[in-house]
């Protein structure tokens, strides 16, 4: 019996998740011009799901803008950074990052940057963004106007519900007013569904908030989302506290922090799937951490357990002041230093075991060195997953708004 001349046809499901899951985002966004066929295939909901799942090479985005420009028109940059060749196996954190000019993008930029699901949501100004890095897509949200009198700052937080697959914006508006030298705050909470379609897509103000609920709140740094639900640090009256919301029941939530008048350093990030408060207020005089784990935010419980750096790594901490800056996809906490200065590095710590690195920054250009001020800068660590969903999948169909970002005005608010 003779061979047949034709080769057989690969199955659609070995193209899709064996060959086409390995590729880079960038790589997929090219290919979708090759055939109606491929473009189908890599823009199902199928695909995007499968691809989320697939580690991506770890890369950094540091963002820096001129605080010495009075301008609204600031000048922003954000730099893309890829392990450099020289740096440690992929299996690893790198040691190194050196600026991939090519993904580079003058005059995008922002602070409070948050990773998640391969989306890159941050502040400019008053207004909320979202960037994809793979299909270069960035999304500025819709204004909105708060009732509260004052001036205000917005924070803004980025989540995923895995059951009803929804993504949803919380922000936060605090206003200060001072009378007779009494300071006094009010907040508001907002939220912004990302899948109701053009025309519908707008913020509404959160309505299902408990009785003890603060409209006081002030927020302290960025959040996190843990199984579809949204936290973030806040300061109220005489208080720190967790804020949560369940992004599929719209429900707020308070978490009383465990009081420490001695506690002067403290941020939220995730750790083991749990919430926990990173402190490390005695970290740079006696290399001391202290972690409290949210073992139940049904019952607040907290759980605390300490960590004493080695000696022989105090060095790496007893000079500069650092700042959280998240976690890796294998939980080590991101350190950023407080200063921007030159040769920049940051510091991983490897909570497990007790381990602290420098991770040094190669590229950046040396004018943002010689600023008179310096310059104001913020970072986020991309390795958990990479998104090749585009936002008309996003959206059912629509875009919102694709423009280039604006630093905006807190009158928007």
């Amino acid at each position: 019996m003779g061979l047949s001349s034709e080769a057989p046809e690969l199955p659609v499901d070995l193209v899709t998740e064996q060959i086409l899951t390995r590729l880079p985002g960038k790589s997929l966004m090219r290919f979708k011009c090759v055939s109606r066929h491929w473009l189908s295939v890599i823009s199902s909901k199928h695909f995007t799901d499968r691809f989320l799942t697939v580690r991506p090479s770890p890369r950094l985005f540091m963002c820096l803008w001129d605080p010495n420009d009075d301008n609204r028109n600031r000048y922003w940059v954000t730099l893309s950074l890829a392990p450099s060749s020289t740096s440690s196996s992929s299996t690893t954190t790198p040691s190194s990052f050196v600026v991939d000019q090519d993904l580079t993008i003058p005059g995008m930029g922002g602070y409070n940057l948050q990773n998640f699901r391969g989306f890159m949501c941050y502040s400019n100004g008053s207004i909320a963004l979202i960037y994809n890095p793979a299909t270069a897509e960035l999304v500025t949200l819709p204004f909105f106007r708060s009732c509260i009198r004052g001036k205000k700052v917005a924070s803004y937080y980025f989540g995923h519900d895995p059951v009803n697959d929804q993504y949803k914006v919380v922000s936060l508006v605090s206003a200060r007013k001072q009378f007779r030298g009494l300071v006094t705050v009010t907040s508001e909470n907002w939220v912004f569904d990302l899948k109701t379609g053009k025309g519908c897509c707008s913020w509404k103000k959160a309505a299902l908030t408990p009785p003890d609920f603060s409209h006081q709140q002030i927020g302290l740094g960025g959040g996190v989302c843990i199984d579809g639900v949204i936290y973030y640090l806040a300061w109220t009256p005489y208080k720190k506290v967790v804020v949560s919301f369940d992004i599929r029941s719209e429900e707020f939530n308070m978490i009383p922090v465990p009081y420490d008048e001695n506690v002067r350093n403290m941020a939220l990030l995730e750790h083991g799937g749990k919430v926990t408060l990173f402190d490390q207020t005695n970290l740079k005089d006696m290399g001391v951490v202290a972690l409290w784990t949210l073992e139940e935010a049904r019952s607040k419980k907290w759980s605390c357990k300490s960590r004493v750096l080695e000696s022989s790594q105090m060095h790496l901490v007893n000079s500069i002041a650092f700042k959280i800056r998240g976690t890796t996809q294998k939980g080590k906490v991101l350190l950023k230093p407080e200063e921007f200065l030159s040769p920049f590095h940051i510091l991983c710590y490897d909570i497990q075991s007790n381990d602290m690195s420098k991770i040094e920054m190669e590229g950046i250009p040396n004018s943002w060195f010689s600023l008179d001020k310096g310059p104001a800068f913020d970072l986020v660590f991309m390795d958990q997953s990479e998104s090749v969903m585009e936002w008309e999948t996003l959206i059912h169909g629509e875009m919102i708004d694709a423009a280039a970002p604006s630093t905006g005005s807190k009158d928007q608010l």
